[in-house]
């Protein structure tokens, strides 16, 4: 420490007026003068008494300048001692982790309870549809006389109306639908999945890349031994039919709706209060919904056909896929099954539970589209590859070599062969 005139202080940091007579006057009954800078003064202070230095201290016509150590005693007046190196402090070397890979098992939508955490296998026992998501169940009706503009200025025959659930109308939307013919001729389930968060399900990035994607569970619509509607929920395991094609919604013309082209019928969807008019939230009118009820999912036993075949009562078919709303829509992909009664002239016959004209013929995935829509044809493979395909229009098994080529259609009960090979039809192996 040294001791500086008031004028020469600038910006150097210095101790308080008591404080420091206290420190200048046992340095100066110590000697320090020398050290204390007091002959390098400008002022007479320098030739002034060790009592007068001191009172000029205290009175901050001199200022102490706290930049060295002073010990008095046993110790030295003079520079501070030097700052200790610090210790070393051992740092491990940071450990790379590899990249985690890519998982080649995603799905679309699993069952989010806690036990399925970073899993993507098929469920084995029954359990409500909740687990995997908002499901809502929808039926067509008429269009309130006050959205009849509306209608016409989208080309939608009918309107959508909630028969059960819901959580899936995302930013206020209404379904309004194109082609279905009459009313009560449709009904529709959607379902917007539940999220984990454990990089299981696809994105809708990575969904708009994909022309099928699979899922752990799947629905159909059915009706009972009394005709009424129902909603069946089935497990649906990779070994099996767990794919489901993807369409792509597009914007309309004028950006005023989206559309899905679906097999036959166009679902539209428009703000309730848009551009083109309002369209208030509808419910189906009769009390189908309270039918319902819960809608559980359900396990296939193995060799057992993973679409649940129709019971007795009206005859209806169904088509699932998962669609995929355009970039900056804010839309959510959603899984969608649709029923209709099968339109044509035509009877319809149901697939039988197994052929038994052809007893080694087993269940085996489906993948020919049924013509004009309507899901998928019921196969069995026997076990050197033939393939059999059931035709509901005319009640027959079609036949098909292991290559996928037509040898004929063939009663399914007897094994006659009812009409001949058509070189032109093939399918899928």
């Amino acid at each position: 420490m040294r001791l500086i005139e008031r004028s020469d202080r600038m910006f150097q940091r210095t101790e308080n007026p008591e404080i420091a007579a206290s420190l200048v006057s046992e340095a100066l009954r110590h000697g320090g003068r020398t050290k204390l800078g007091i002959d390098q003064l400008r002022t007479s202070s320098a030739h002034s008494s060790d009592s007068d230095i001191v009172a000029a201290v205290r009175r901050g016509e001199l200022l102490l300048v706290i930049d060295q150590f002073i010990s008095f005693g046993s110790s030295f007046v003079g520079d501070p001692a030097p700052t200790p190196t610090p210790e070393p402090i051992y740092s491990p070397p940071k450990e790379q982790w590899p990249p985690p890979k890519p998982r080649d098992d995603l799905v679309f939508a699993k069952s989010c309870v806690p036990g399925k955490w970073c899993k993507t296998d098929a469920g084995t026992t029954t359990e409500p549809a909740s687990n995997f998501g908002n499901v809502m169940v929808a039926g067509a009706m008429l269009f309130p006389s006050a959205s009849t503009a509306v209608a016409t200025a989208l080309g939608a025959d009918l309107a959508l109306g909630r028969m059960a659930g819901g959580g899936i109308m995302q930013r206020g939307l209404n379904w309004v639908i194109r082609g279905a013919g009459g009313p009560a001729s449709v009904f529709i389930l959607g379902m917007l999945p539940a999220k984990m968060g454990d990089g299981t399900l696809y994105t809708d990035d990575q969904l708009r890349g994909l022309e099928r994607a699979p899922t752990r569970v799947r629905f159909q619509f059915r009706r009972d031994v009394e005709g009424a509607l129902q909603v069946y929920g089935i497990h649906s395991s990779a070994s099996g039919d767990d794919t489901v094609r993807t369409v792509q919604v597009i914007w309309n013309a004028d950006k005023t709706a989206m559309e899905a082209k679906l097999n036959g019928i166009t679902i539209i969807w428009t703000p309730r209060s848009g551009p083109l008019g309002e369209i208030p939230p509808l419910i189906y009118p009769d009390d189908s919904g309270a039918r319902l009820g819960t809608i559980l999912v359900h396990p296939i036993p193995d060799n057992t056909d993973s679409q649940i075949e129709g019971l007795p009562g009206e005859d209806i078919t169904t088509d699932d896929c998962i669609l995929v709303f355009p970039v900056g829509s804010g839309l959510k992909s959603l899984y969608v099954v649709f029923s209709r009664p099968i339109g044509g002239d035509h009877s319809y016959y149901p697939p039988p539970k197994g052929l038994t004209a052809f007893p080694d013929a087993r269940l085996a995935p489906r993948k020919t589209p049924i013509k004009g829509g309507g899901g998928l044809r019921k196969r069995w493979k026997s076990k050197d590859g033939i393939i059999f395909e059931w035709d509901s229009q005319h009640g027959a098994v079609e036949k098909y070599n292991k290559r996928g080529k037509h040898l004929g259609e063939f009663n399914p009960e007897t094994g006659e062969q009812t009409k001949d090979a058509d070189n032109t039809r093939e399918v899928e192996p």
